[in-house]
């Protein structure tokens, strides 16, 4: 006697073995992190342009760029098993020493960018050290470190700083017919590509993932840790400049603007707060979310009082989903 299977492999009158859908999208989404942040900006975008006929890309990616290299400098220290809270002071300061230091003498050119970028890695280099070589826990030192950047911020310009002319100003327009914030966004997630695919970033997920196993390994904890918070710093100084194309100014009131929506963002995006999970695909979706939301409380006439109740809100929202993604599975026991 002869019994035919179904298409899943399994004989007439046998259970199914297809998973849940519950199931199937933990999976996906634990696989792809980025995909609920990627989903909730699509959807964010329809609702924008529907409500906001004149939704003009080049501008909105000039005003979403700052708030996007802000999250992927973050992420890059959240991936090693690091936070690094001073990354809104970082980039403020980038944008003080091109526009009240940098540009008066004659280095306001193409030649700033190299020079800002090794400013920026140097800093965050500095932080990884304190948190590192001291043994303090991350948050207390980059908390630390954000107060001292305010400072040296409001001393270096203690009133706002207006850039009048200069190429970085064409950042927030467009560069030989590219909109100018699609380079500085994409050239660091280019440079951060190259950068972890080899070596460096097999260390950096697994140091994320677990120290101990990790060095147990034969891997240079510290070492790896103290790079990801040069490679925040260098993208920081980038946000800096991007953020100087959009306000066309430098202002050390800005220092801390960007703190609470860059963590909320990398939550969305699917970067683990504990290190070893996500990527800058993920940062910068998770961006997205909250430059869209923002936009459409502006167009709603919420006022700005309440942003940061709804970035907790979203960040609080962005860690429950992101526990129960990586949460394991339960088995049933007969």
């Amino acid at each position: 006697m002869s019994t035919t299977a179904t298409r899943e492999g399994r004989s007439p009158g046998e259970p199914s073995t297809t998973p849940p859908f519950g199931t199937r999208a933990r999976r996906f989404f634990r696989a792809h992190p980025a995909a609920f942040a990627a989903i909730l900006t699509v959807v964010m975008l329809v609702v924008n342009i529907a409500m906001q006929p004149q939704f003009g890309p080049v501008q909105q990616l000039a005003a979403f760029a700052p708030l996007a290299l802000a999250a992927m400098a973050t992420a890059a220290a959240v991936i090693g098993g690091g936070i690094d809270l001073s990354i809104s002071a970082q980039m403020t300061l980038s944008s003080i020493l091109l526009t009240g230091y940098f540009t008066p003498v004659g280095l306001g050119g193409y030649v700033a960018i190299p020079i800002l970028i090794m400013i920026g890695a140097l800093v965050g280099a500095l932080n990884g050290l304190i948190a590192v070589v001291l043994r303090l826990p991350p948050i207390v030192a980059s908390l630390a470190s954000m107060f001292i950047l305010t400072g040296i911020n409001l001393r270096l310009a203690p009133t706002p700083v207006i850039l009048f002319d200069g190429w970085v100003l064409d950042l927030a327009k467009q560069v030989w017919f590219v909109p100018g914030s699609i380079l500085t966004i994409g050239l660091p997630l280019a440079g951060w590509y190259l950068l972890v695919r080899g070596a460096y970033g097999r260390n950096l997920y697994a140091v994320g993932g677990n120290d101990t196993t990790a060095f147990s390994a034969g891997v240079h904890v510290n070492l790896v840790r103290v790079v990801s918070y040069a490679v925040g710093g260098a993208i920081a100084a980038v946000g800096g400049i991007a953020l100087t194309a959009l306000v066309s100014s430098a202002d050390a009131s800005s220092s801390s603007s960007y703190v609470i929506g860059a963590i909320t963002a990398i939550a969305l995006g699917g970067i683990s707060m504990m290190g070893g999970r996500g990527g800058m695909l993920g940062a910068v979706a998770g961006a997205a979310v909250i430059f869209l939301v923002q936009n459409m409380l502006t167009l709603f006439g919420v006022s700005q009082v309440w942003l940061n109740l709804v970035f907790g809100a979203l960040l609080l929202f962005a860690v429950i989903i992101g526990a129960v993604m990586a949460a394991p599975r339960k088995e049933k026991h007969a």
